[in-house]
């Protein structure tokens, strides 16, 4: 037994370490700097999974066959996608890119007869490298969480850490703009941007963080707020308080932990992180098992905090900023457009990653020169240009189908449990995760958080939670049955 803690403590540090640092180093938006942490995923944990993995494959499976196999096959096309190829083939494939490639031979005097589908090139093997990382890091903690239950909660612990200390960031950023982002200074303006570049991003990487916050809260105060709301009210306040154990009374701070990272998603003055932030806190409202008076409590609490903190740090300056949003989603719009004779030129084979940028010029008519758009801000239709329409529509529907499978069984736990009986962290943990993978995912109509390797791993791992969450149900409820 020791041998197996010893041996899976070093891909749990691993894990612990890409989980705390991925995010303060620019979101690892940098090639070199999400390259280093594919690295160290690779060696640390795919090592692990290959060698010293303590638990059979067969009967303990981290993924199973029906939800592997499509990643599997997307991960494979987008490879084929970086793969140059006769020139000859492209012409069937992908005649829109052949077109520009003799265009290129007979303007430039070469004569290029093997190229890629992609528009990037071999460059675009880059973020599949990452997406491949990030399949190994989901199994590497899917085994972790089901070989010990401690590193359940230390990893929603330090999500909730890392969310707070970049909220802070943000806040101290919208306060004194010279603080700037990390060395680099603040050039889009008066906004929380926390360590990452875009405020977009940021507040769909904080919109992850602050409903495991809630989650932790319920958590430790679960067995007061079963006592609460029971058919038992005699006890005084003051009384219950007396009787919390010492764990409940930690809950404040997560609380307060929540809320100064919903302050901060406000102040970052994203419009799409405010807007999926309502829907994350209107979806909690199914997925905490408390009482619907103390939903109430809780969000008078908030209220009464977000107002108190918003007053002094200027909360005009949040409700100004939607009074251009009929102009911005209007410019956003038009880009929506203008990229869909994009999509339909590379409709079976796509453009490959990164390489929207490198099109936008040309298919982009009407816009402004001095504006590169690099970026569709819009995910879905963005992954439907660059992997075509059969790729994409295969990822849609598998992660629709996850999704809506996930959030009914939570549902049905949470909601259907016996009245005063409590559910154990890892689900209650999962409905916060599962509220947060909502609003990430919702966030990507109208933005680009999708882009951010940083926000990929705390997908990633919120997503191994969720996942945890069920399967710790499944064998409570059924202790009999073997993996």
């Amino acid at each position: 037994m020791n041998i197996k803690n010893q041996i899976s403590n070093a891909p749990f540090f691993i894990i612990c370490f890409v989980l705390f640092t991925v995010p303060f180093i620019f979101g690892a938006v940098h090639p070199i700097v999400y390259a280093t942490y594919s690295a160290i995923v690779y060696i640390g944990i795919g090592s692990y999974l290959c060698f010293a993995y303590p638990f059979s494959w067969t009967n303990t499976p981290l993924i199973q066959k029906r939800w592997l196999f499509p990643l599997l096959l997307l991960l494979l096309y987008c490879i084929f996608q970086s793969v140059p190829l006769p020139l000859s083939w492209i012409e069937i494939l992908s005649p829109a890119r052949a077109e520009r490639v003799m265009m290129v031979n007979t303007l430039a005097h070469t004569n290029q007869q093997y190229v890629t589908l992609s528009e990037h090139g071999q460059l675009s093997i880059a973020p599949t490298l990452l997406l491949i990382a990030l399949l190994l890091y989901y199994c590497g903690l899917k085994a972790l969480l089901t070989h010990k239950d401690t590193f359940f909660h230390t990893i929603y612990l330090i999500i909730i850490v890392v969310g707070v200390l970049e909220a802070l960031y943000g806040i101290f950023q919208f306060l004194s703009p010279r603080i700037g982002i990390l060395w680099l200074p603040v050039t889009g303006g008066r906004a929380a941007y926390g360590t990452i570049i875009y405020k977009n991003q940021y507040a769909s990487f904080l919109n992850m963080c602050w409903p495991l916050a809630l989650a932790a809260a319920s958590v430790y105060l679960q067995s007061y707020l079963t006592s609460v709301s029971g058919k038992k009210r005699k006890k005084s306040i003051k009384e219950r308080i007396r009787r919390m154990d010492e764990k409940a009374k930690s809950a404040p701070l997560f609380f307060l932990a929540t809320g100064i990272m919903i302050l901060s998603v406000l102040f970052s003055l994203s419009r799409g992180g405010m807007i999926a932030m309502l829907l994350v806190m209107i979806l909690l409202n199914f997925y905490l098992p408390v009482s619907r008076k103390i939903k109430v409590l809780f969000i008078g609490l908030f209220l009464l905090f977000m107002s108190a903190f918003g007053a002094m740090l200027g909360l005009d300056t949040v409700f100004a900023r939607f009074d251009s949003i009929g102009q911005s989603g209007a410019t956003r719009l038009e880009a929506y457009m203008a990229s869909i004779p994009m999509m339909m030129d590379h409709v079976f084979t796509g453009i490959g990653f990164g390489s929207y940028s490198l099109l936008s010029a040309v298919y982009l008519k009407g816009f402004s020169p001095n504006v590169n758009w690099d970026k569709v801000h819009n995910e879905y239709i963005q992954f439907t240009i660059e992997l075509g329409i059969p790729m994409a529509t295969l990822f849609f529907i598998w992660l629709a189908v996850a999704m809506s499978l996930a959030g009914g069984k939570l549902f049905r736990i949470i909601n259907n449990r016996t009245e005063g009986v409590q559910l154990g962290a890892p689900v209650i943990i999962a409905g916060g995760a599962f509220c947060g993978l909502v609003g990430f995912f919702v966030h990507g109509i109208v933005d680009f958080g999708w882009r951010l390797p940083a926000n990929l791993f705390y997908v990633v791992t919120l997503a191994a939670l969720v996942s945890y969450g069920l399967e710790w149900h499944g064998k409570r409820k059924n202790p009999q049955k073997k993996n």
